[in-house]
């Protein structure tokens, strides 16, 4: 038995480890690398484990609903609010799970593995003329999965909007291990997934009543923020299309769970797959530096900025 572990969480290890291809990993040392990411937080995991497929992350996820051991994905660990750190099993998807599955040029968008970084997805796009949009600061070290769930921006979202703008479908483990496959649906697919048994059915089931209620949908209303550049988690304000909550970039009215995936920081589904949306590379680049007397003043100014359209206005 490992020292400090209860019988649950050794018999969990024990039981994962025969059935994963990639490596799990219990030692101390790899526990206290873990223990912390980008933040000031440190929280002893489990153990860790880099999975070389998907089915690495299912046999982990229904060993865990077994023995009821808390899942942690993660990708790069550049959070900077302890989100890839507890006590749980950490998934790493940073070490095999980062390939480019497909690029379609023609209707711009990429298949991705949750664990490719940001910049190394770019530069494969570059030679395309396309990029992704949203543009994080850790985006030389952040993975793909780990932006996406934290519905991350940048400083060219006034052009770009959010991560959940750019998500189209993706592929996820619920969190009992079932696979599913989260994508747009018209009023008759809704319907067919609703009647679906098992987890997934539930979960269309429950969602859709849930923002399907009159009473509820006002409640999303009045409680969501009077600005679009919004990244909390579970987002059902994007399930809202009637011109009463506002979202920056046109939105498909279709009912998508990726939606509520984006930003919900891991604890919903575990990504597997990605399908994002790209965008044209800007043709010129160009950067007008204003001096101001005070920092207020430099506020004060930022309406009338705005008004000459530019990328990005950074203070």
């Amino acid at each position: 038995m490992l020292p400090g572990m209860d019988t649950a969480v050794n018999d969990f290890l024990n039981d994962l480890r025969p059935r994963v291809a990639g490596d799990l990993r219990s030692d101390i040392y790899t526990r206290t690398l873990y223990s912390t990411d980008a933040s000031l937080y440190q929280v002893m995991p489990y153990g860790v484990l880099f999975p070389r497929h998907a089915d690495d992350m299912q046999a982990a996820i229904e060993a865990a609903a077994k023995y009821r051991v808390p899942i942690l994905p993660r990708a790069g660990g550049s959070s900077l609010a302890g989100q890839t750190v507890n006590t749980a099993l950490v998934l790493d998807t940073s070490r095999w799970l980062d390939q480019i599955l497909e690029i379609n040029v023609e209707e711009s968008w990429a298949r991705v593995q949750p664990g490719i970084v940001l910049d190394a997805f770019n530069a494969a796009l570059k030679p395309h003329n396309l990029q992704f949009g949203p543009d994080p600061a850790s985006s030389n070290r952040a993975g793909l999965g780990g932006i996406v769930s934290n519905n991350a921006t940048g400083s060219h979202s006034i052009v770009y909007g959010m991560t959940a703008d750019h998500v189209l479908e993706m592929q996820v483990l619920l969190d009992d291990g079932t696979p599913a496959h989260f994508r747009p649906l018209d009023g008759d697919e809704l319907r067919q997934h609703m009647a679906k048994d098992g987890r997934e059915g539930e979960i269309y089931r429950a969602v859709a009543t849930l923002i399907g209620d009159d009473a509820n949908r006002q409640i999303v209303r009045a409680g969501t923020p009077r600005h679009w550049r919004r990244c909390g988690g579970y987002n059902l304000a994007r399930f809202i299309h009637d011109g009463t909550i506002d979202h920056y970039l046109p939105q498909d009215s279709r009912f998508n769970l990726a939606n509520l995936v984006c930003g919900a920081e891991g604890t919903l589904a575990a990504i597997t797959e990605l399908k994002l949306k790209l965008v044209e590379r800007p043709k010129l680049a160009v950067l007008a530096i204003i001096e101001f007397p005070t920092l207020l003043a430099s506020l004060e100014v930022v309406p009338e900025i705005l008004e000459t359209q530019p990328t990005a206005v950074v203070n």
